[in-house]
């Protein structure tokens, strides 16, 4: 005997969406290195300025990961050791300070459609 059971559009309640970012968002640096553009964001704010205010995100920022791993952004073009990642599989990988700390990863999708 099978018993089947009957799904409702209400179990999509418990579906993880899950963002990603792809290789249209990269900026090639040496080949094998790259920073990410992800734009302003209203959930990641450029670094707190010594006054304690904390400028929002901006067009073109970068993301930039730090040694905690909260994410913050750069104006676009900042290609500091937090700023750098490479790709690795379906992550972009951050190590802010090389072998002496952390390192930590990013949903990564090399491909994604709605190209144009």
């Amino acid at each position: 005997m099978t018993i089947t059971t009957k799904r409702s559009m209400t179990d999509l309640q418990n579906v993880t969406v899950i963002e990603v970012f792809t290789a249209d968002q990269l900026n090639a640096l040496d080949g094998e290195e790259y920073t990410l553009t992800v734009g302003a964001r209203p959930d990641i704010s450029r670094q707190p300025q010594p006054d304690g205010t904390v400028p929002p995100s901006q067009p073109g920022d970068v993301l930039s990961v730090q040694t905690d791993g909260t994410l913050q952004t750069r104006a676009e073009g900042t290609a500091g050791n937090f700023e750098r990642c490479v790709k690795s599989g379906s992550f972009l990988v951050y190590r802010p300070v090389g072998t002496e700390g952390r390192t930590f990863v990013v949903p990564f999708a090399p491909n994604a459609p709605n190209k144009s």
